[in-house]
């Protein structure tokens, strides 16, 4: 059990479970968030993904059978050491669950509002936002909706306009919508696992963008690709601020399946080749190396040329990169009209190569996009910042469920600020009011 000053760092609501749900792997983390931010992982399951694959959900029952294997695994080493004196919320966790590329959309909208007399309330905030976010997509739901920023009048890109004074408040949204159909099959799978909250869903390239870059690059702008088994995520960061989601439909498993045509071997085989032996650009690796490797399992052995491998592999990954190029194509980053000064950030179980990051950067240079070739960056999970089981997190893969436990906490953080400051503006609302009818 755990030591009586941990339990007093605790709050009710600080229990979160992730759930990240890949084509490769299904993987549940269960954390506890500290109040200086911290994060503690106290549970962790996986389960190789049956129920569902780049398509989409494939067998229901053998999705639930996923979630439940790996939900339980989790639960069941919590239990180990906790109970409901000790972690309160043990059986009632908020849930935060992963969506894939393909089955999300995107909208940079904006509401506005006629304001009254009187400084910017928390109520005229509030009415900003909720006319930016009646919009409505036909068979898509809104999952997230991060204001960016507001303007007040001729005052535009205002952090927090509470308390300003003005005629006319305009709100500035990303909005996040899922199809409701996907969100609805999942909802029907989550059964294994007992809470009274509704299960919170962000697709995952965003929640792992927001935890594999720093304040400094979202502020220059910066691009976020999280390399999947069958699609690559992207995030776009401007001044702060998310202004694109999206996914292209390519991912490392592509490379993985070419070398396993090339060279006869099962896709199991070819993915350890990869990752034990593989390098992302030729020029880094022993050309006239040969690896002894067993054919599909079998006893009779043969050899493969590393730089062969090699540049299998930079063509699997130069396919993958001009792809992301095309897609970025929609928020016109290639013609230099949206500016990315802190270059691209590539994590997520694809960025696990050796090279990858010069890979890349050759890619750039070829296509005309030099002056991002010596600002990428490849991230990984630093396991020092972790407390817990933080060795049972994958330090690429594992990245996004790392970032939905950090995205619970962001719209968490945000949720009491405006609270908050609601209740301060409020206040004061109420003491101008006084002074007005009494002065």
């Amino acid at each position: 059990m755990m030591a009586a000053n941990e339990l007093n760092k605790i709050t009710t609501q600080d229990y979160i479970v992730s759930i990240d749900l890949g084509t490769s792997e299904i993987k549940v983390c269960s954390a506890i968030l500290y109040d200086d931010d911290s994060i503690k992982i106290i549970g962790y399951g996986k389960c190789k993904t049956t129920g569902m694959n780049a398509d989409g959900i494939v067998s229901m029952d053998k999705l639930k059978e996923n979630i439940s294997i790996a939900y339980n695994m989790s639960h069941n080493t919590v239990t180990r050491s906790y109970d409901e004196n000790t972690l309160p919320k043990i059986n009632n966790p908020r849930v935060f669950v992963s969506v894939p590329g393909r089955f999300i959309t995107y909208k940079n909208n904006t509401g506005s509002c006629e304001l009254r007399r009187g400084p910017i309330t928390e109520d005229d905030i509030a009415r900003a936002n909720d006319v930016a976010n009646s919009l409505k997509i036909k068979d898509y739901e809104l999952i997230t909706a991060i204001p960016n920023y507001y303007q007040v009048d001729s005052n535009e890109r205002v952090e927090d306009p509470l308390d300003m004074t003005g005629g006319q408040l305009r709100s500035f949204i990303h909005q996040v919508y899922a199809q409701t159909s996907f969100l609805d099959n999942i909802r029907r799978s989550l059964c294994c696992i007992e809470t009274e909250y509704a299960p919170e869903f962000v697709f995952s390239g965003q929640a792992t963008a927001y935890v594999a870059t720093t304040d400094t690059e979202k502020k220059f702008g910066v691009c976020v690709l999280d390399i999947g088994k069958s699609s690559t995520g992207i995030t776009i960061f401007d001044q702060g601020h998310c202004i694109y989601v999206g996914s292209c439909p390519y991912g490392a498993d592509k490379i993985t399946q070419n070398i396993a045509v090339t060279y006869g071997l099962s896709e199991r085989t070819a993915e350890k080749l990869k990752c034990d032996y593989g390098f992302a650009i030729s020029n880094n690796c022993i050309t006239n190396k040969c690896i002894r490797i067993d054919k599909n399992g079998q006893a009779q052995a043969r050899s493969i040329n590393q730089g062969d491998l090699a540049e299998s592999i930079e063509a699997g990954y130069s396919q993958l990169i001009m792809k992301v190029l095309t897609t970025l194509n929609e928020v016109n980053v290639s013609n230099g009209e949206l500016s990315l000064g802190a270059g691209f950030v590539i994590t997520g179980g694809g960025a696990e190569i050796k090279c990858l990051d010069e890979c890349v950067s050759k890619i750039f240079t070829k296509n005309g996009l030099g002056a991002y070739a010596k600002k990428i960056r490849i991230h990984q999970v630093d396991k020092e910042k972790i407390e817990g089981l933080s060795d049972a997190i994958n330090p690429y893969s594992g990245c996004a469920s790392l970032g939905l436990i950090r995205f619970s906490e962001i719209l968490e953080s945000h949720k009491k600020a405006r609270e908050q400051s609601g209740m301060i503006g409020n206040l004061k609302q109420k003491i101008t009011e006084w002074w007005n009818g009494n002065m």
